[in-house]
This record gives C-alpha cells, structure tokens and sequence, in this order.
C-alpha cells in the first residue's frame, strides 16, 4: 500500500490498482452484512430462549428437514454465484 489516492467521484484509494480497492469495498460490504445477520440471529435465539419458546438443547440439536435442506442450499450457492459474479464484472477502466 502506498499514499492514499483518490479515484473518480473523490473516494480514497489505497491500493494502485483501483480493481484491488472495488474487490475489498466488496468483501468489507459482505462482512458488514454478516456482522449484522449473525447479530440479529443471536439476538432473535437469546429472546426465543428466554420466551421458552425454544431451549437451548432443541435449538443447538436441530436438523433441518430434507425441503429445508435443499432450499437452504440453493439459497447458499445463489448467495455464492452473486458475489463471484460480481467480482467477475469489475473490469479495468481505461
């Protein structure tokens, strides 16, 4: 890394190549999202456990169903094909 740049629209560049710096606003975007889903999951099981709705035991033993299964795995590469099709599209600018 070297000074800090701009690049078009006045956004600090840290890297040389602005490619580098589209793929990290990429993966900074796909961590902030994570931090806040895993954030609002442990938030919904602490107020399903402290409801009693659920236990502890039941929510750390659950299987999901066959449909689950496969639903949640086409969700997982549909969520895989998005953002390696974004990295694909980010191109050099001339």
């Amino acid at each position: 890394m070297g000074d800090k740049k701009s690049v078009k629209a006045g956004r600090p560049a840290f890297f040389s190549d602005p490619e580098i710096d589209r793929l990290l606003a990429i993966i900074v975007r796909l961590m902030t999202e994570h931090s806040v889903l895993s954030e609002r999951v442990k938030t919904l099981e602490s107020l399903l456990i402290e409801s009693g709705a659920i236990t502890r035991e039941v929510l750390d033993t659950f299987e999901p169903s066959e449909a689950q299964d496969a639903e949640w795995g086409q969700d997982r590469f549909q969520l895989i094909k998005d953002v390696l099709e974004s990295g694909a599209n980010i191109t050099k600018q001339q």
